[in-house]
């Protein structure tokens, strides 16, 4: 909370008179404020609630996270609530209407007229991650046959559209068939008609699909208004370029989380208990996976080196390495998993063709382990000059193992999203401790076939 106007703000609410708060609150955008109140106690809150007017109030509800939305909702009078429920957008009102308390909602819902119920009612039948989820109902739309100046005056005369560098042309069933933008509107000469005007060729979105496809779309072609349309291709809303950042910034959050976890929220807005229910399926993964791999170590040593006069001095030679080997196997089948997710976020890879970047992938990797196995064999066999066989077993190891980390890592994000899991989570604790299991069975099989060669016990 560095933000000046903000600590102002606060400052001022000491003051036995509201009105210097009151009007510090007038100098801070609605943003400014929603960003800072999860930073505050909860008396601070609703204090700063009380004081803001309706229309900004109802803003920065808009813009607050659901955490802060669910102490507003619980703590004004239902009065206050339904004033700051008519001043929002319909797809900020549903949102919020999502979170409300039953006893809130239907008095909300009450105050409404007939469009703008209609309007919320439907948006709330969307899941709020779905293009109908994030889209806003206020759009202006105009037949083909329509004048462009009559086209003109009803995009000026609409005070609610998010949309106003362009109109969208709709037919008598209320199907998109084109969309003019302003400038073409405007450079129209009479008695030219939006028909005439308008481009037929109009990117859009059914209300059904992920947001992600909506950004997918919104960043191909450069567009800031996105249509809405429903199976019959009527149009139901807009996506607009705000949402679409908004979306990209969501996205790429729960993406962070969900590799590193933790959930798909941000851990510090949790209560503790939850935070553990979203970190522990996760956690136990790994130590299982972490288990599994000294059981094999400890398998390992008992089978193979407790015979022979040097067997034990061996086996403590191999564990040196066992962090390298693992290491650079889980950083290799990290970086591919990461770049999998990514690419799929993006639109940059198919989820539905692994073998257009599988290639690509194993043979950086075959390259990354020839090189590391040249300089850590040798690095090993110099230092280890009693024990040449040992930077032969390392040299040999590593590229085994990053080859088959790589090759996990393309994969299995694949396999996730082939079977409707997050492939997120494939490169998180999951991924890494498989990719350790692999990486010491490949080491310490790799070492006894050469011990057993060079017969060495």
């Amino acid at each position: 909370m560095d933000n000046p106007d903000i600590q102002k703000l606060l400052a001022s609410l000491d003051r036995p008179d509201a009105d210097p708060a009151r009007a510090a609150s007038g100098e801070v955008f609605a943003a400014d404020i929603a960003a800072s109140l999860p930073h505050m106690d909860e008396p601070t809150q609703l204090l700063i609630f009380q004081l803001l007017d309706d229309i900004k109030a109802a803003e920065v509800l808009a813009h607050a996270d659901e955490n802060v939305q669910a102490i507003v909702l619980g703590s004004l009078d239902q009065e206050r609530l339904t004033r700051l429920f008519i001043e929002m957008e319909p797809d900020d009102a549903a949102d919020l209407l999502a979170v409300a308390p039953d006893e809130a909602r239907d008095g909300m819902l009450a105050e409404l007229d007939d469009d703008a119920r209609r309007s919320v009612a439907m948006l709330g039948e969307y899941e709020p991650e779905s293009a109908g989820g994030i889209m806003t109902t206020d759009v202006v739309t105009v037949s083909s046959n329509s004048a462009t100046d009559a086209a003109l005056a009803k995009i000026g005369d609409d005070e609610n559209s998010e949309s106003m560098d362009s109109v969208f042309v709709v037919d008598n069933s209320g199907a998109l068939v084109g969309v003019a933008d302003v400038k073409s509107l405007l450079k129209a000469e009479s008695p030219q008609t939006v028909g005439d005007v308008m481009s037929a060729d109009v990117i859009s979105i059914r209300a059904d699909e992920d947001q992600e496809e909506a950004a997918r779309l919104v960043d191909r072609y450069d567009i800031t208004a996105l249509p809405v349309v429903d199976d019959a291709g009527r149009l139901k809303g807009v996506i607009t370029v705000d949402d679409i950042i908004d979306v990209l910034e969501e996205e790429a959050s729960e993406d962070m989380l969900r590799l590193a976890g933790t959930g798909v929220t941000h851990p510090t807005s949790e209560p503790v208990l939850r935070r553990l229910r979203a970190r522990a399926p996760w956690l136990a993964v790994t130590l299982a996976g972490t288990f599994v791999a000294a059981l094999l170590i400890e398998y390992v040593e008992r089978t193979w080196f407790e015979v022979g006069e040097g067997g034990d001095a061996n086996f403590r030679a191999l564990l040196y390495f066992i962090p390298l080997i693992g290491g650079m196997a889980g950083n290799v089948g990290s970086q591919s998993s990461t770049i999998m997710v990514r690419g799929f976020a993006t639109g940059e890879v198919d989820p539905t063709r692994p073998m257009r970047v599988l290639r690509g992938e194993l043979l950086l990797a075959l390259l990354i382990g020839a090189l590391s196995a040249l300089l850590v064999g040798c690095g090993v066999a110099l230092a280890h000059a009693d024990s040449a066989w040992l930077g032969w077993a390392v040299g040999l190891a590593l590229p085994c193992a990053i080859f088959v980390a790589a090759l996990v890592g393309t994969l299995v994000p694949f396999a996730c999203h082939r079977v409707g899991v997050d492939p997120a989570y494939a490169g998180g604790p999951f991924l890494l401790t498989l990719n350790d299991i692999a990486a010491f069975l490949i080491y310490f099989a790799v070492a006894i076939q050469l011990m057993k060669f060079l017969g060495i016990s």
